[in-house]
């Protein structure tokens, strides 16, 4: 019975791993975590372990059972607080609305920063007061800044160039709020960080580390077949971000 249950969610995790790969990209980031959990399950679905586990003592496998459930419950609990960011509106006339930069194509924006440009240009209409920082500098593959790319298409759809500054220099989360807060007057400002809805507890947790502004978030919608990936994803980076004192 338990071979069965390994060796569906083997399949399942392969089948999913090669989807996510023909409808986006195999060079999404960390993708390989659903590859190397597939052949993991498959492999102990096919006995591949079982003359190891055997030969191992009762106190190690004990160990190895107790660590596994560890771990799941952990990851539960930080997938829950994931979860928790996924519908967050915000709040009404912010001084700062901080959209965090992602993948630019060329010079286009990819899906991820499309609906994040899209959520804050519905933001600013409604609060006619707040002041966008377009945080994100430019990555590989990338014509122009991340912040650039966020300014024209904000122009486009409609914002005056007096409500939006530019933060150009940022290449990951924590240096997106950093350098963001360095062009913000004063310390009373109430401020909105906006990213995409997977993206929204990490993004809040990190500004709230690193000063003593207001902060929550604001969700651009995302949805579709990578939205578990990038949910998972976040696990990982979490983890990243809290060994380096992000968080």
């Amino acid at each position: 019975m338990k071979e069965k249950v390994f060796l569906t969610a083997g399949v399942l995790c392969l089948a999913y791993y090669g989807v996510c790969g023909i409808y986006g990209n195999f060079k999404i980031s960390a993708l390989w975590i659903w590859l190397l959990t597939g052949l993991g399950f498959v492999a102990a679905g096919l006995g591949l372990y079982h003359g190891v586990w055997t030969a191992a003592p009762a106190a190690a496998r004990a160990a190895v059972r107790v660590l596994a459930v560890l771990f799941l419950c952990v990851f539960l609990l930080v997938e829950a607080a994931v979860i928790s960011g996924l519908s967050a509106k915000g709040e009404p006339d912010l001084d700062y609305l901080v959209v965090l930069g992602a993948a630019v194509k060329g010079t286009e924006p990819g899906e991820a920063l499309r609906l994040r440009i899209q959520a804050a240009a519905r933001y600013l209409e409604a609060n006619p007061r707040t002041v966008a920082i377009v945080s994100g500098g430019r990555g590989t593959g990338e014509e122009i800044t991340e912040a650039e790319c966020m300014e024209r298409e904000l122009l486009r759809l409609g914002i005056p160039p007096e409500r939006i500054v530019q933060e150009n220099r940022s290449q990951s989360t924590a240096e997106n709020i950093r350098f963001s807060y360095e062009l913000m007057p004063g310390q009373t400002a109430r401020v909105g960080v906006l990213s995409n809805n997977f993206h929204i507890f990490r993004a809040v947790a990190i500004a709230r580390k690193q000063a003593n502004y207001p902060v929550c978030g604001i969700a651009a919608p995302y949805s579709g077949i990578l939205l578990p990936h990038y949910m998972v994803r976040e696990f990982m980076t979490l983890v990243v971000d809290k060994l380096r004192g992000n968080l």
